[in-house]
């Protein structure tokens, strides 16, 4: 794709529905070339890995192309983005052993991505739990601490008593878990039982 075209066309304050209008009309294009312009644009980042996965029929083809680009991940949006561009059904164990391996590459936005992973349509199914639970681990990086406070809050609105002790029993750092109560708090899906119980809970950290 010509880079041109892309930097002529938004010549105004654009926003993600007007990059999706663009990639409609150009899904079909080669934009290989486009790669050495991804890092910390929210604009080329969005139109590289859009077509890119849209061209990728499962999500094993498209986390291993995620993969292979993990270097371009440089803020929360290019993590938290990802999500919408692969199918509907995930694999656990796929995401499971990439995660694994994910937090342990000390790259802010790479470990952040193994937590974001499970919160599409991962977090329900309580025989994964302590599965996903055994991949946290205590962190001092605001981002990387802010995936496990939503993946916490996540996981919380479908199995909120085995959170909620968890959150109270494990040893990570009180930022992680004041955040994760703020999360829980501010849910709309999860019961004011839950809620006031870990209300109480914060007020000891």
């Amino acid at each position: 794709m010509d880079k041109a075209l892309i930097d002529n066309y938004f010549n105004f304050d654009y926003k993600a529905k007007d990059i999706d209008f663009f990639i409609k009309n150009h899904i079909n294009e080669d934009v290989r070339n486009l790669r050495n312009y991804v890092y910390g644009s929210y604009l080329y980042f969005r139109i590289y890995f859009k077509i890119s996965l849209k061209k990728l029929k499962t999500n094993k083809e498209k986390l291993d192309f995620v993969e292979n680009n993990l270097d371009l991940f440089c803020d929360w949006w290019s993590t938290d983005m990802i999500g919408q561009f692969l199918n509907k059904k995930l694999d656990f164990d796929d995401h499971f052993r990439r995660a694994k391996r994910y937090i342990k590459i000390p790259n802010t936005f790479t470990k952040r991505f193994a937590y974001v992973l499970f919160i599409n349509n991962l977090a329900s199914d309580k025989a994964h739990l302590n599965d996903i639970l055994s991949l946290i681990k205590d962190s001092d990086d605001y981002y990387v601490e802010m995936a496990i406070a939503w993946l916490l809050c996540e996981l919380c609105v479908y199995h909120e008593k085995e959170v909620s002790k968890y959150i109270k029993e494990v040893k990570i750092n009180n930022d992680i878990k004041r955040m994760a109560i703020n999360k829980i708090r501010d849910s709309f899906r999860i019961s004011n039982e839950v809620k006031d119980d870990l209300k109480d809970y914060r007020k000891e950290l």
